[in-house]
């Protein structure tokens, strides 16, 4: 087996290429579509789940059994894609979970409920890994920050839309999982299409490499883990912390909207910081913020007007650690090293997408008001660490 090639690393300027505009488009608009489809069944989900009498420990559970496809898939993906190029791999990977969507409309069996959401797990993973390894390859490093914002703002974006169509479609008859998969498959066809102009290709993975980079970037590993935590906190427990202050349904989902939106808007800026400023600083300013915003948002009355631009701005600053981290793992490896990062950057969020909510849903349970507490403790801790890092 060939060795890993050795990371970029520090403030060592990586020798200068071209940005493959084509590979950016590509895995940009496909990831952003993707999303949609991702915003679009979560939710769906759930509440198909809750109006069939489900309890919320099950519905939890089968989320979780999203989060185990995502983890466990690393251990695969590397033999499963030795054969293919990284296009194929996200084409697969949309197919697989397009067929996943279309047997929730097929089938009523909570079991196979579960599977299903672990194998969409598995595909989504192998998009999300093969997608971000390929968009940074493809990248300069003199415009990579603002690529990365517009890739984050994207994904955000796609998440903003997707529940929207729930009205649309319903939760009856299986038509919002048939459209869904119908979406997706379109996706995968044109994405196909447009990877044959594609200049570059990320390089194979090695299930051998993610421990390496994990040994190599700590820091960055723990960046992702830290932004899982947080960013599934806010997501989940936001509309239970306007409720507990006495705001309707329509209010607390109206203010997870402006916190998505926050994500959205402030991305592709947050981009041109990243190209113009030391990228650690960055994440360091992100986290200083994040942490300020959540210790104000609970010393306000929810029907103070500051209360709205603080929940955009915390969801910027949320989602600027991962536009962030994808900046700086570009600018830090190369080759194989590059897609065992975007492995560990998934394993990474789904670590600390599962820690988080366990956690601050305890400490809401003993303390509502504390509720965005561990949002600030790690922001505070976050930002201390990356300024000691070396």
């Amino acid at each position: 087996m060939p060795r890993p090639e050795t990371s970029q690393t520090g403030n060592d300027t990586p020798m200068e290429q071209s940005t493959d505009l084509w590979s950016v488009v590509t895995v940009t608009v496909g990831i952003t579509v993707f999303s949609v489809a991702q915003g679009l069944t979560y939710p769906l989900i759930a509440l198909i789940l809750a109006e069939r009498g489900v309890s919320d420990a099950m519905i939890g559970l089968n989320a979780a059994a999203y989060i185990a496809g995502l983890g466990l898939s690393v251990l695969v993906i590397p033999t499963f894609s030795r054969r293919l190029r990284a296009s194929q791999v996200i084409v697969a990977g949309l197919f697989g979970t397009a067929l996943a969507v279309l047997g929730f409309a097929l089938t009523q069996s909570l079991l196979a409920w579960f599977l299903l959401r672990f194998f969409m797990g598995a595909c989504v993973n192998a998009i999300y890994v093969f997608g971000e390894a390929w968009l940074n390859e493809a990248t300069s490093d003199t415009v990579r920050g603002r690529v990365s914002g517009m890739y984050s703002a994207g994904m955000s974006a796609g998440f903003v839309v997707g529940p929207l169509a729930i009205p649309l479609f319903g939760t009856a008859n299986g038509w919002a999982f048939a459209c869904c998969a119908l979406l997706l498959s379109a996706v995968a066809f044109v994405l196909a299409l447009m990877a044959r102009r594609a200049k570059v290709e990320p390089e194979k993975p090695y299930l051998s490499d993610v421990p390496t980079f994990i040994r190599s970037s700590p820091a960055l590993a723990s960046l992702v883990l830290l932004f899982g935590f947080v960013d599934v906190i806010a997501l989940s427990l936001m509309p239970v912390y306007m409720t507990n202050n006495g705001a309707g349904s329509g209010m607390a989902a109206t203010m997870v909207a402006v916190l998505c939106g926050g994500m959205v808007v402030a991305q592709p800026l947050l981009g041109l910081l990243l190209d113009r400023m030391n990228r650690w600083q960055v994440a360091r300013l992100c986290l200083w913020v994040m942490a300020a915003i959540f210790v104000l948002m609970p010393l306000l009355p929810i029907t103070h007007p500051l209360v709205w631009p603080l929940a955009a701005l915390g969801g910027a600053a949320i989602s600027g650690l991962y536009t962030t981290a994808l900046a700086i793992l570009g600018r830090e490896h190369k080759g194989r090293m590059l897609v065992a990062g975007a492995s560990v950057f998934s394993l990474a969020y789904a670590g600390g997408g599962v820690i988080g909510p366990a956690f601050a849903g305890g400490i809401s349970n003993a303390a509502p008001g504390l509720v965005f507490l561990p949002i600030v403790i790690m922001g505070a801790v976050g930002a201390w660490v990356l300024r000691h890092r070396r």
